[in-house]
C-alpha cells in the first residue's frame, strides 16, 4: 500500500533530499528531514515542538550541525538519485504505523515526530531537548481538537 503524504510532509521530504545531496551525503538520513522540518515554522511538527517548550532555532541549529557531522561527504549525487538510509525508511514505516493508530489517512510531519519519540526515545535531539512521546501526543490532541488528516 502506497502511503500518501500531506503537502507539508511531501515538501519536507523533497527539501531533505536536496539538503542531503547538497551536503554530498551518500544517503538520506532522518537528521536531514529533522533539519528541514525544524525550519518550517508553520508545520504541525514545529507547533508540537514549541508546545513542548522547544526553541525552534536551537533545535534547527542542533539538527543542522548534526547533519553536517554525520558522515564524510561523497561525490556529487542528485537529490533524485539519493537513496534513503535504512534508519530513515524504518522511521517512515513507524510514522505510518502511528498514522494508522491515530486514524489519519495521510502521513504528516506530526506522525514522524511521534514515531521518532515512540520508537527512538532518548536518542539525539529528543534527549537534548527533553522530549518524550506522551506529552507530545497529548499536545497533538489539544492542537487538533479531534480533527484528522
Amino acid at each position: 500500500m502506497q502511503i500518501q503524504y500531506t503537502d507539508r510532509m511531501a515538501a519536507a521530504v523533497r527539501a531533505a533530499r536536496e539538503l542531503a545531496a547538497g551536503q554530498r551525503s551518500p544517503e538520506l538520513f532522518t537528521i536531514h528531514l529533522l533539519t528541514v522540518l525544524s525550519k518550517q515554522d508553520d508545520s504541525t511538527f514545529s507547533a508540537l515542538l514549541v508546545a513542548n517548550g522547544v526553541d525552534l532555532n536551537a533545535f534547527h541549529e542542533f539538527s543542522a550541525n548534526r547533519s553536517r557531522q554525520m558522515i564524510p561527504p561523497m561525490s556529487r549525487i542528485s537529490a533524485d538519485d539519493l537513496r534513503a538510509s535504512q534508519e530513515h525508511e524504518g522511521l517512515l514505516q513507524d510514522a505510518a504505523t502511528e498514522m494508522g493508530e491515530i486514524g489519519d489517512s495521510r502521513l504528516g510531519t506530526e506522525h514522524l515526530l511521534l514515531a521518532a519519540l515512540k520508537y527512538r526515545p532518548g536518542k539525539g535531539a529528543w534527549s537534548v531537548f527533553g522530549l518524550s512521546y506522551a506529552p507530545v501526543r497529548k499536545s497533538l490532541d489539544a492542537l487538533r481538537k479531534k480533527t484528522k488528516v
